[in-house]
């Protein structure tokens, strides 16, 4: 292989509501339990390996994008991979939404980049599971995601029953419905962020988890298919309140804006605001997933971007990792 390139673009994943699940000393056992969606709108990476000598060169005009964790993709890989470090790589990173707001963006951009390093070493044997599992480790090695990589392992509206990889012999679980449904993404630029703010902070980690904890708790009893989503509504509401995330930042004047143009259209009996874990950012969406009129969205986002808030149109992914 004297050079050889592949791209790939992965969606990101919305967390709506979470527990903390980070004592075990073995990353492949933390993550969180939680409840979220997997968006089509995510990261693109064209990786290029080239002969040389491990050296990591990323090209992108994203902001607060983390070079680290591009460079501890390679550190981990080739503890596996050893031809890897025989070979120089770059990286041109594209994201149809900013990072550091609670979109999955780094999960999905270092899904990304792991499948397209082994597609180049062709190393395709197991690749779902390998990529998973590596992107999982940097992840949790930066404190950047807890709980997005397992998520976009399931796809559609997924519920994380328990924490950590989902491949044995780890006690991950994750369980997932499919729906097909549009939503509203929003936030305020310069208002970014980053998870370890939250997860690295024992306040906050008691907060969170208290509050994800006795909502996952309702959640767990019923079934997890579409018929849940009201609950799933009313419990993401829940946690933004008593987890007092809700309060933190400007978080509660982003929520008032948006249910303000809602009211405004007379579309508030059809359209929810949740907030976005860990950004300051929201999703709008739908009170009846089977029953939704997708000219309201447009309507809605025009108005947001006079009030000079950013969005995106994008809809549930049932299948975000296409390898």
């Amino acid at each position: 292989m004297q050079s050889n390139q592949f791209s790939i673009k992965i969606g990101g994943h919305i967390t709506l509501l979470f527990s903390i699940q980070s004592k075990s000393f073995d990353l492949d056992e933390q993550g969180s339990r939680g409840a979220g969606i997997c968006i089509h709108k995510g990261v693109e990476v064209s990786t290029t390996g080239r002969k040389g000598n491990g050296n990591v060169i990323i090209t992108s005009d994203i902001e607060n994008l983390s070079v680290k964790l591009y460079n501890l993709i390679i550190e981990e890989m080739v503890k596996d991979f050893k031809i890897i470090k025989k070979y120089d790589w770059e990286f041109l990173i594209k994201s149809d939404l900013p990072f550091s707001q609670g979109f999955g963006c780094s999960a999905s951009g270092a899904l990304s980049a792991i499948i397209g390093i082994l597609k180049i070493i062709k190393e395709e044997e197991n690749i779902f599971q390998n990529a998973i599992t590596i992107a999982h480790r940097v992840e949790r090695k930066m404190s950047s995601g807890l709980g997005d990589v397992t998520a976009l392992s399931a796809g559609g509206v997924e519920l994380r029953v328990e924490p950590g990889l989902p491949f044995p012999p780890n006690n991950g679980k994750i369980i997932n419905w499919d729906s097909d449904f549009p939503m509203i993404l929003c936030w305020e630029r310069n208002k970014q962020k980053h998870t370890s703010e939250y997860i690295d902070n024992e306040d906050w980690k008691k907060s969170i988890s208290d509050a994800g904890e006795q909502c996952i708790s309702i959640l767990n009893k019923k079934e997890w298919n579409k018929n849940i989503w009201n609950d799933l509504l009313e419990q993401s509401k829940i946690f933004g309140e008593t987890s007092r995330i809700l309060f933190d930042s400007n978080r509660k004047e982003i929520l008032y804006l948006i249910e303000n143009v809602l009211n405004d259209l007379k579309l508030n009996s059809f359209w929810e605001v949740r907030l976005c874990m860990l950004g300051s950012s929201a999703v709008i969406l739908p009170r009846d997933i089977e029953k939704f009129n997708q000219e309201d969205l447009e309507q809605i986002l025009k108005r947001l971007k006079k009030l000079k808030l950013n969005g995106c149109i994008t809809k549930t992914n049932l299948n975000p990792i296409r390898i």
